[in-house]
């Protein structure tokens, strides 16, 4: 279906379950991956089409029409678990932070010209190979995949049993071609790979014909300084806003952001907070925690430490499932249930139920990257160390 006829099906209201992402947004990645979505759910590969071409594409305009029926399209699944559970989702907080776009934005038509906001994962690069991460994110993950490899004849796949293995070469997201349809841009999201890292999106930045009506958002893993060229740059825009990946303090930053430095993270942390002071536009910051089975049990003292900060968002981890805490065995759900206090979390829990082949490969993996990393999972968090062994 073209583009203009999805545009003469919308109702004058939104339905109930009525996503505006597909209509506003979009996320690319470096290799062609296109989706409407931050998390990728619906993702193509459109790697010969012009950025244009893919806002046009049938593949989009199908999941535009699922949510114009007031259906809830599988390809959206986290958002459903998440609201199932009591969370607010990605679609939820994107409705309300664009209370006014579908009456201003979508039903007017302006959607048809290209995006309001984008999403760029601008690369794989990184200087972190975080224990809830992969290649796809982590060029970190060369050797230690290609180790995995050889070590217990894994293969070069996650089918294989070797998610860790990098199949691609680092690459950037080429920023220019997004500059014809980029006239509608009032936010701009950067994820990675690690985003201070990134020069290439510079080039969309310094382009941009009204950067003083645009947000960007950048998601930071704490461990590398902005660059001054990147501040200047701020300096143009309307509002920065930088949210600060901490999953634990300490030795437990360190298990979980290897090879990163608890030292380094607070010098990082204090300099983006004196952003505040040095950047001429408005600097937002706020905290982020991802939750999986490794970190449940410390979840209240992180969530608490990022409370004392400011704002913080929780990112439960549904993929690799052996992370995931609706994954595991019954018996430490319950302790989970009598030990935290935290409502998403507590929540998140009976999402899925536990499947003794994905845990056992949370402990496969835990002993297995405590060996090539000369780390001790059991030392940093030995509570649930001590739990995975229990029956």
């Amino acid at each position: 279906m073209k583009t203009k006829a999805i545009h003469n099906l919308l109702p004058d209201d939104p339905p109930e379950h009525f996503c505006i992402a597909p209509f506003q947004s979009t996320r690319q990645n470096p290799y062609g991956r296109t989706s409407p979505c931050a998390f990728g759910a619906g993702e193509w590969r459109f790697e010969d089409l012009t950025p244009l071409e893919r806002w046009n594409s049938n593949e989009l305009n199908d999941l535009r029409h699922e949510f114009i029926k007031g259906n809830k399209p599988d390809a959206c699944y986290r958002c459903w678990a998440e609201e199932d559970a009591g969370k607010q989702s990605l679609r939820q907080r994107q409705l309300e932070y664009f209370p006014n776009d579908y009456k201003d934005f979508i039903k007017t038509g302006d959607w048809l010209q290209g995006p309001r906001t984008a999403v760029f994962k601008v690369s794989n690069v990184c200087n972190l190979a975080c224990r809830s991460c992969g290649p796809h994110d982590s060029n970190m993950f060369a050797k230690e995949g290609e180790h995995y490899k050889q070590q217990y004849n894994l293969g070069d796949r996650p089918s294989t049993g070797n998610r860790f293995f990098v199949r691609k070469s680092p690459e950037h997201v080429n920023m220019s071609e997004f500059l014809p349809i980029s006239h509608n841009l009032k936010k701009l999201d950067f994820f990675g790979g690690e985003p201070f890292l990134n020069v290439s999106h510079l080039e969309l930045l310094e382009a941009m014909e009204h950067p003083e009506d645009t947000v960007l958002f950048y998601s930071t893993n704490c461990t590398n300084f902005p660059t001054d060229r990147l501040k200047r740059a701020w300096n143009n825009f309307k509002k920065i806003e930088i949210s600060m990946s901490i999953d634990g303090t300490e030795e437990r930053f360190e298990l979980l952001r290897h090879p990163g430095k608890w030292a380094k993270a607070l010098q990082v942390i204090e300099a983006i907070d004196n952003l505040k002071n040095e950047l001429d536009c408005e600097v937002y910051t706020m905290g982020s925690l991802t939750v999986s089975a490794m970190n449940v049990f410390d979840v209240d003292n992180i969530y608490n430490w990022h409370k004392a900060r400011g704002d913080v968002y929780i990112n439960m981890v549904q993929s690799p499932e052996y992370l995931s805490i609706a994954r595991m065995p019954d018996y430490i759900k319950q302790l989970v249930r009598q030990q935290i206090t935290n409502k998403e979390v507590l929540g998140y829990l009976d999402v899925d139920s536990f499947d003794s082949a994905t845990w056992e490969q949370f402990k496969i993996w835990m002993t297995r990257q405590d060996l090539y990393r000369k780390e001790s999972y059991g030392d940093v968090f030995p509570q649930m160390y001590s739990l995975m062994y229990e029956r």
